[in-house]
């Protein structure tokens, strides 16, 4: 059967995906792709509700729908201690923090997830979490606290928002000693058991590549994509050197926040990690 329309692939229009889109920019993978662009939780709604084909989505949302979907294997938008793109932002230290409701943001399912249990398991919190629109500075009028992520807490952060900040990655890394696994690029099942398994195995392929070289980059202190102007080159270097893209020791970080979001009711249970075939192996 003759595949006509492009693959539908998300793309969430952050810092922490600049790399990845670059790479494959230039790998010239943009060939019989269709990129929608959103915000993690509509993609996540678009993934589940199958407008796309696979997608960066939050870890979280695989986790309580893992029947839906698949894991395109060796690739995930990680960190192991700070991320500095999710952020607690609050009027008084963390631990000072009182019971009222905390704002967060309506962009994000995997750092809300996150924030709870760290609250639950860390501080023996209940605090109430309220989604938003409102902005940081609008939210922090009316709550102690604001859970910001992706461009927007990198925004507060520089802008000296709030007066406290607990960076999240941080946080969850001094607790378990684990990365923690914001992102995965997921699958939806009903695409590759239907007829885009061959594209998606293909760009599967493409983005473990792209995942290779932009982590190069990296290591060498090239950062050729260039970056948001809005934010100072040294806290752009500073930050793509915090974050993972693998999925290996990560795969336990994530094992965990999986456990610990069941136990929480976030979710029925942790489910084990299936993957799709990519179609070749590229070098690592």
């Amino acid at each position: 059967m003759t595949v006509t329309r492009p693959l539908r692939v998300g793309r969430i229009p952050y810092a922490n995906l600049v790399p990845i889109f670059h790479a494959l920019r230039e790998a010239g993978t943009q060939e019989g792709i269709s990129f929608v662009d959103g915000h993690p939780s509509d993609l996540n709604r678009m993934l589940r509700e199958g407008e796309l084909d696979l997608s960066p989505s939050s870890s979280i949302e695989y986790a309580a729908r893992p029947g839906l979907y698949l894991l395109c294997p060796g690739i995930s938008i990680s960190c192991r201690a700070r991320v500095m793109s999710v952020l607690l932002l609050s009027r008084v230290p963390l631990r000072e923090l009182p019971s009222d409701p905390i704002a967060v943001t309506g962009s994000s399912d995997t750092s809300v997830a996150l924030l709870e249990i760290l609250l639950r398991e860390s501080l023996g919190r209940r605090n109430l979490l309220v989604r938003t629109e409102l902005s940081p500075r609008e939210a922090l009028k009316r709550h102690p606290a604001y859970l910001a992520i992706g461009d927007e807490a990198i925004r507060a952060s520089l802008d000296g928002t709030a007066k406290h900040v607990t960076d999240l990655g941080e946080w969850w890394w001094n607790e378990t000693g684990k990365p923690f696994v914001f992102a995965l690029w997921i699958a939806a099942r009903k695409a590759w058991e239907g007829v885009r398994r061959e594209p998606l195995s293909r760009f599967a392929a493409s983005l473990v590549a792209a995942k290779a070289s932009a982590q190069a980059s990296i290591r060498r202190g090239e950062y050729p994509w260039g970056g948001p102007e809005w934010i100072p080159p040294d806290f752009r270097e500073a930050y793509w050197r915090c974050l993972s893209y693998d999925l290996d020791a990560e795969a336990e970080g994530l094992a965990l926040f999986f456990r610990l979001a069941a136990k929480n009711g976030r979710i029925p249970a942790a489910p084990p990690l299936r993957y799709l075939e990519i179609a070749h192996a590229p070098p690592w």
